[in-house]
Parts: C-alpha cells; sequence; structure tokens
C-alpha cells in the first residue's frame, strides 16, 4: 500500500484512535525515560507520532520531541494536545540530515510498515544513538507466550468478516507477531527490559476497535455489515479470557554508536 493511501486511511481512523488503543503503562513510560537519558538523548524524533500519545509525555518530561507523521488528521490531535514540533513525511525518506537527533523512537509503529528494513535504516542515519522501538519479544522458553489464544479475537472478527465477503487482510497475526518477525530478521543491537508481567485480557477486547471503525481494515465495510460481523464475533468469543505473560522492551538498532550499556 502506497505511503500516501496509509497516510487517508489514519486520517479516518484518527478521530477513535485514542479512544481504542490502551495508553501506556507508567512503568513502560519510565523505562523509555531511563533508557533514553541513560544515553545522554535529549533530542528526539518520534517517527509515527499519531495524536501525541508519547510525545506529549515525553515533553513533559524534559525531551525536546519532533513528531513525524504521514497524517495531518493524527498530527491535529497531536497539535491538540500541545505538540508543537510536528512534521509531515515518510518514513522511509526522512526530511533530516545524518545524525540531526540523538534518537529516533518508534512506539507502536514498527507493525504497520511495509518496509521495515528502510525505516529503520533510515532513523538509524538521522538519530546519534540510533533508532529505538517499544517492542513486544516472546520469551527464551515460550517465543509466543499464548499468542495463538491472544489473537483469537482478532481472528474470530476477520472470520466473521470473511463470511460476510470481506476477505481477511494480506498480514498475518497482530503486531506482535510482526514484531518478533522484524527482530528476528533485523537483530537489534540491544534490548532493554522495561516491564515483564501476567495479563488477563478478555478475548472480546479486540473487537472495540473494529466496532468504532477505528482499525484500517474496516474502513470500506459498509455500516451493517461491520455490525453484523462484531455481533457474530461477540456471540462466538462469548466470556473468554486469556492469561498472558507481556513483555514490553525497548529494541536499539545503530550502526555508529557504541553498544549497549548493560
Amino acid at each position: 500500500m502506497s505511503t500516501r493511501a496509509v497516510a487517508n486511511d489514519f486520517d479516518q481512523i484518527s478521530p477513535e484512535y485514542d479512544a481504542t488503543r490502551l495508553p501506556l503503562e507508567p512503568a513502560t513510560l519510565d523505562g523509555i525515560v531511563r533508557a533514553l537519558r541513560d544515553r545522554g538523548v535529549q533530542r528526539v524524533l518520534e517517527v509515527g507520532v499519531g495524536t501525541g500519545r508519547i510525545a506529549r509525555p515525553l515533553e513533559e518530561r524534559g525531551f525536546e520531541v519532533t513528531g513525524l507523521d504521514g497524517s495531518l488528521g493524527m498530527m491535529a490531535h497531536a497539535r491538540g494536545k500541545g505538540v508543537r514540533r510536528l512534521v509531515r513525511g515518510s518514513a522511509y525518506r526522512l526530511p533530516f540530515r545524518d545524525q540531526a537527533f540523538d534518537a529516533t523512537l518508534f512506539v507502536h509503529v514498527l507493525h504497520t510498515l511495509d518496509d521495515p528494513p528502510s525505516a529503520l535504516s533510515e532513523a538509524d542515519r538521522v538519530g546519534r544513538e540510533g533508532a529505538f522501538a517499544l517492542v513486544h519479544p516472546g520469551t527464551g522458553s515460550d517465543p509466543a507466550p499464548r499468542g495463538g489464544e491472544r489473537e483469537e479475537g482478532r481472528r474470530a472478527f476477520y472470520r466473521a468478516l470473511a463470511r460476510e465477503g470481506f476477505p481477511p487482510p494480506d498480514r498475518q497475526g497482530g503486531p506482535g507477531v510482526r514484531e518478533r518477525l522484524i527482530l528476528n530478521i533485523i537483530p537489534p543491537n540491544d534490548v532493554i527490559t522495561l516491564s515483564d508481567r501476567e495479563v488477563t485480557e478478555p478475548l472480546s477486547q479486540a473487537l472495540g476497535m473494529f466496532e468504532r471503525r477505528a482499525n484500517r481494515h474496516t474502513l470500506n465495510v459498509p455500516p451493517a455489515t461491520l455490525e453484523r460481523a462484531v455481533a457474530s464475533a461477540r456471540v462466538e468469543l462469548g466470556d473468554r479470557a486469556v492469561t498472558f505473560r507481556r513483555i514490553e522492551a525497548l529494541a536499539r538498532w545503530s550502526r555508529h554508536s557504541r553498544t549497549g550499556r548493560g
């Protein structure tokens, strides 16, 4: 999909975006702050700034954040929160000189990219300390902890939508699955664990963003069809829940800076 088409999709879902995505856990945000400060980072480029859900808290903690995004709709919400340094552009061709920032940052963005290697290479180019990304890696003993169960809510919706004549997206697996694939294909220099905890979630939780048309795959689905698909998935899922281990970490890719500090 073209960069412009993706931006147009996010323009459409921007009004519902914040209401259908959970904020970062305080411990995760604090961990990002510590990791950046440990490397002397002050000036940050957030690639895929979106509605400013991460940029604004970082600014409140003293960082100078420039946000880049392709969607004017998403950036309008960021500007409304007080984020002022905003640039419209593509992750694949960043309009900045080499090492223009202390670091670049991706949060909940890697899994949306069609060409992660190019985006990470560009981010590394403009960041003195490289490219950082919030990721959800597996563990050595269980590389995809109950991943199949966690994805069941999303899969139930796509099955219901397929019965209505709308095939699922080409990409298989949810954000965590795609993040782990990227980590395997492009190993980072280092990975800093920010939080590690057991979480219980109802499987139907995934249906909220589909129901409110806050997912790109639902944009062209007629309202009545979408309503039937969500209702069908809710019946299939019932009140089932899944308990899993959620690990959040900060991965760093760099060709030119020193290695991790442990």
